[in-house]
């Protein structure tokens, strides 16, 4: 019942905040506009815990005024609005889902315990701290998620609550997808495109405690190219660029790698729709506010405009010590180009990087689990294309042109991404968003042909409402199978998911000539302890205060 009202309360704060964005967006119904506010609202308040963050620690003084201020903005507009009920509804249908996937659930391992959770107490403690990645090297490539949980620490919720709002926004993004399955919403094309991707979202993104930071950045994703292919989208409208705007810049925040995208949307801004003063949108230079901010985190705590590319580093900054930082860059690629199983153990990493050297011992391992986790899908969509076409026929006079249009740009982008994807990162968690759209965009363009659509969106309707209830019956199996052993609220101090297991654990305190520096985990990772912490022994790090800030930086 805690988790419950205590996610209605934030998805009521979510709503509140997004209602700033959404003015002059149009909306084929409540559920859309519900939970796309939801999503503006998650982006206002990360915005808001970044921007604070800067100045002081988002301790509970900060969380208690977030939350006493958000509660008088919420009834301000509660009073205005005239769908109460629905909001209500709504909220309560988003805490419910929020519920079912957080209780007896567990954290992402090990990432949780490795960075997400060390650095939500690191805010939570510090205002920003220079050089940090220093001590933590993945303290360079954290999420802005990172942010919208550390505000809500207050002294009105149980700490456990900064699990909440990343589940809030995933579930907020599933809303948007199902509200799509109104009877009233006609545009066929698009309604068998969003059933699936929610078909591929339910199949791969349902368990709560393999979030991390991904899962909410490839949803986001999926919402990006619902929007575009909606019928009243234009690039050339100001309202809908600013929409991708926001998002493509959020979704960069979340995942580095998501950067090609705000890269699109800057290529449209410059050599396209500059002319069209939309500079003068306050939406459009919220989303290059929003850039800038997170990019000046970056330097302050890297000192690179993007961790770990070294070109991107200032070298003059006393704390940037390029050397770790370019080791960091070959070691982040070698990884996720398998390089803990390759064959060769005498290769160096940066020559396992060059020449396709990898590509071997990526397709004799990782290569493998990718097809393991991309085939029973694409087998399952193939099998419904397949049947409807002997079933229904072909009809080449009823494609939809604008919809087509808009499908092979999809399937150029995702394809362009794909191959990036495949020659840098090559880790299925990293592009799967970029796989899925486009098998997915691929699978639409035979659905044009076909007779019948109504009949076909039936059919994948169907099959979106039978993933919907197996998500459904899978997590109620796991609550009532895991409620003996795990406590209610996911471990935050533990990766075990034993209740008993969850203390707080002893650090080691590292100095360096006689001034503490930062806490050491012996035995594994940080979690939400004590901070700074790093569970890599650092040597020769000290620490110096200008103007009110510390800053970290090897000694020379």
């Amino acid at each position: 019942m805690q988790i419950f009202l205590i996610s209605f309360f934030i998805s009521l704060s979510f709503y509140t905040y997004g209602i700033l964005f959404v003015k002059k967006l149009k909306f084929h119904n409540f559920l859309s506009k519900f939970s796309l506010c939801c999503v503006f609202g998650a982006i206002l308040v990360s915005f808001i815990a970044l921007t604070l963050n800067f100045f002081f620690p988002l301790g509970k003084n900060i969380g208690n005024f977030f939350i006493i201020f958000s509660s008088i903005f919420f009834l301000v507009f509660f009073y205005k609005d005239i769908n109460k009920i629905n909001i209500i509804k709504y909220s309560l249908l988003l805490s419910a889902i929020v519920t079912l996937l957080v209780l007896y659930s567990n954290i992402n391992r090990p990432d949780a315990g490795l960075y997400h959770l060390p650095y939500i107490q690191l805010i939570n403690e510090n205002k920003i701290l220079l050089g940090i990645t220093n001590i933590h090297s993945r303290f360079g490539h954290i999420s802005i998620l990172q942010y919208l949980s550390a505000i809500y620490n207050n002294n009105y919720f149980p700490i456990e609550s900064i699990v909440l709002p990343p589940a809030i926004l995933a579930g907020a993004i599933f809303l948007y997808f199902f509200s799509f399955m109104d009877k009233k919403f006609s545009y066929f094309e698009l309604k068998v495109y969003v059933c699936l991707i929610t078909i591929y979202s339910l199949y791969s993104l349902n368990r709560y405690s393999s979030f991390g930071n991904d899962a909410t950045s490839h949803l986001l994703c999926f919402l990006l190219t619902i929007i575009f292919l909606q019928k009243n989208f234009k690039i050339q409208n100001i309202n809908n660029f600013s929409v991708i705007s926001i998002i493509s810049t959020y979704l960069f925040m979340q995942k580095t790698f998501m950067i090609l995208l705000p890269v699109v949307c800057f290529s449209f801004y410059i050599f396209y729709l500059l002319k069209e003063n939309i500079y003068k949108d306050i939406k459009i230079l919220f989303s290059i506010l929003l850039m800038f901010s997170w990019i000046i985190k970056n330097i302050l705590i890297s000192g690179c405009v993007i961790f770990p590319i070294s070109f991107s580093c200032l070298e003059n900054l006393s704390y940037v010590n390029i050397g770790e930082i370019k080791n960091f860059e070959i070691s982040s690629e070698s990884w996720s180009k398998d390089w803990p199983n390759r064959a060769d153990k005498n290769i160096e990493m940066i020559d396992f990087n060059k020449d396709f050297n990898w590509i071997n011992d990526w397709y004799n391992n990782h290569f493998k689990i990718i097809i393991k986790k991309i085939i029973p899908y694409i087998l399952l969509i193939l099998t419904i294309i397949t049947y409807s076409l002997l079933k229904f026929g072909i009809n080449k006079n009823k494609i939809n042109e604008k919809f087509l249009k808009k499908n092979y740009i999809l399937i150029f982008l995702s394809f362009l991404f794909s191959i990036v994807w495949f020659l840098k990162f090559p880790i299925y968690r990293y592009g799967q968003s970029f796989l899925a759209i486009l098998f997915i965009s691929c699978f639409i363009l035979i659905f044009n042909y076909l007779n019948e659509v109504k009949k076909v969106y039936r059919i994948f309707m169907v099959t979106t409402i039978i993933f919907a209830l197996a998500v459904i019956t899978k997590n109620f199996i796991r609550i009532y199978k895991k409620n003996d052993i795990r406590n209610m609220w996911p471990n935050i101090y533990t990766l075990s998911e034993v209740k008993e297991d969850n203390y707080k654990k002893e650090l080691i305190p590292k100095y360096y000539n006689n001034t503490f520096i930062y806490y050491y985990s012996e035995d594994g990772e940080c979690m939400y302890n004590l901070s700074p912490c790093s569970n890599f022994l650092k040597n020769k790090i000290n620490k110096k205060t200008k103007k009110g800030y510390e800053i970290f930086y090897f000694e020379n």
